[in-house]
């Protein structure tokens, strides 16, 4: 079955008390804007709030998917009115939180259905963590996608500044050797399979050097 619903699972709830931050305040608005995947704005009276919402990490705007989460989480919510469980403020200000739209809390249902992964960094609620892995599994969303890049990893190559050489910084894992080229090399995005990875994943290049 999946899980959308508030407090279906009783056997997690002191766990989930646990793992998950816990709000601060609650308050209640209307969804007037979309940013992306896991950003909405909520307009609370006549002041417009911006959630980023907690536990969850979408596709960026220009990376495969991003496109996809913010419409399905646009689907979800705009129009509507939801009310917003604060844990906190990020480093931009904006309000973290969960946002609740009848008995659905729309964080877990993003990831349940394969638009937004779980951030690990930052919260380990353990139901989260479960509806990724099914996800995975059932491949829906981005979790088609054979060599999906994660959020952070991919705003991580973005910063990547140019090199010298004509290289770009970027590196790529041949996933099926584990083996790491950097931008200057022959095989970088030429192998069958793959993806952009880091600086220190995998092995390096015996010729390029990673």
């Amino acid at each position: 079955m999946r899980l959308v619903i508030i407090g279906g699972i009783v056997a997690f709830a002191c766990t989930v008390a646990l793992a998950q931050p816990k709000a601060i305040t609650e308050f209640t608005g209307r969804v007037v804007g979309v940013s992306d995947g896991d950003t909405a704005k909520v307009l609370v009276g006549k002041e417009t709030v911006t959630v980023r919402l907690e536990g969850i990490d979408a596709p960026e705007t220009g990376q495969a998917f991003g496109t996809r989460a913010r419409q399905a989480l646009s689907s979800y919510v705009f129009g509507k009115t939801v009310t917003v469980r604060k844990t906190g403020e990020d480093r931009y200000d904006r309000t973290l939180g969960f946002l609740i739209e009848g008995k659905t809390d729309v964080n877990a249902r993003m990831v349940e259905d394969g638009f937004a992964w779980h951030y690990k960094k930052y919260n380990s609620d353990p139901i989260l963590a479960n509806l990724e892995r099914e996800a995975r599994v059932a491949k829906r969303g981005l979790w088609s996608d054979p060599n999906p890049i994660a959020p952070w990893d991919y705003r991580a190559l973005k910063r990547t500044p140019k090199v010298e050489g004509g290289g770009t910084g970027e590196y790529w894992l041949n996933t099926a050797s584990n083996v790491r080229h950097n931008s200057t090399c022959e095989s970088f995005k030429n192998t069958k399979q793959g993806r952009l990875c880091g600086k220190d994943d995998g092995k390096a290049c015996g010729r390029c050097g990673g």
